[in-house]
């Protein structure tokens, strides 16, 4: 509990500063716009370059989690797509970004710390495989839907033309196309230039979390959107359970690895989730959206690593008697 809340606090830090700093005028609206912009264009790109460009996928990559962990983001993501837009009734960015913050987690800040306290160096591994499918499948299809919903009463052809003219000017999505090329031909980019990339990516999270903070510091009572309790349950809770049903059902799994991968799903959505929502108009409730998913993930990622520790529940979600599973419970040594 104590480790949980030493990695979540300073999160909310941070956007209470934004929040704070916001509220008593000291920090003007426009100036948060801006930051947002900074981070959304520049700085996220880099980061994920630097995250992809930093693994190699030759020697990490294990198809067997890359397909689960795909999965059960594909069904949380569609799950709360349904919800969105065809019971909530709700514009086709709207759902897109709704289902984005239903199966994209973040990893790095949140997940990777827990993760590696509860199970060890698998995480190491669990990561980047985790970081690929959030930028090599469920960023860009929630990016494309969003793009799409913006072109009503267009062809199909126009629409999709229109679609990859917008996407192929997007920052971000050009630096998931360019990392995973790079990453994938095994190319490094030259110090000066990754020095740069490095200097930029970093800061990201804090400038991501201040605009959190100053978008917070706008909002009323009675501007918070209660949709922002599908999209908190879609991450909490739908995601790390469609998550371990592909684990079971797929198999091939190391069950240290399977539980690294619960864990990261069980994390709250991206910290740059409402940079992702400004884009289309979404953002405070985005941002609404990841505080509160941050401040209840304290309490269910507590109870999956409960969960997870033990043989019988380890045995349940794998299906591998708990002696068997010589690399989870020996890695325990936060305890």
């Amino acid at each position: 509990m104590a480790d949980l809340l030493s990695i979540t606090a300073p999160i909310f830090l941070v956007i209470a500063l934004g929040f704070v700093a916001t509220r008593i005028g000291a920090i003007k609206a426009d100036f948060v716009q801006g930051l947002g912009l900074f981070v959304l264009n520049f700085a996220l790109p880099a980061l994920i370059l630097r995250a992809l460009l930093g693994q190699d996928l030759r020697e990490s990559f294990n198809a067997a989690y890359v397909a689960a962990y795909a999965g059960g983001s594909l069904v949380a993501f569609l799950a709360a797509f349904v919800v969105f837009r065809h019971w909530l009734r709700r514009p086709l960015p709207h759902a897109a970004m709704a289902s984005l913050g239903g199966a994209a987690s973040n990893s790095g800040f949140v997940g990777f710390p827990i993760a590696a306290l509860a199970v060890g160096i698998p995480a190491l591994t669990a990561l980047p495989l985790t970081m690929l499918v959030e930028n090599a499948l469920v960023i860009p299809l929630a990016f494309v839907l969003a793009e799409a919903g913006r072109a009503d009463g267009k062809t199909p052809a126009l629409v999709a033309r229109e679609t990859l003219q917008r996407l192929a000017r997007t920052p971000l999505f050009v630096a998931i196309l360019l990392g995973l090329l790079l990453a994938g031909l095994g190319v490094r980019l030259p110090a000066s230039i990754s020095t740069v990339v490095a200097m930029i990516a970093d800061a990201s999270a804090a400038c991501a979390l201040f605009v959190v903070g100053g978008t917070l510091a706008g909002l009323t009572a009675s501007s918070i959107p209660g949709d922002l309790v599908w999209i908190v349950l879609a991450k909490l809770v739908l995601h790390p359970l469609s998550v371990a049903a592909g684990f079971v059902v797929l198999g091939g799994v190391p069950a240290d690895l399977m539980a690294a991968g619960i864990i990261l799903a069980s994390a709250p959505m991206l910290t740059v989730y409402p940079i992702f929502g400004q884009r289309f108009g979404l953002g405070p409730l985005c941002a609404s959206a990841l505080v509160a998913a941050t401040a209840v993930s304290f309490v269910t990622m507590t109870a999956a690593v409960g969960l997870l520790e033990t043989g019988e529940a380890s045995t349940r979600l794998t299906g591998v008697p708990a002696e068997r599973q010589t690399g989870f419970q020996e890695s325990h040594s936060w305890r």
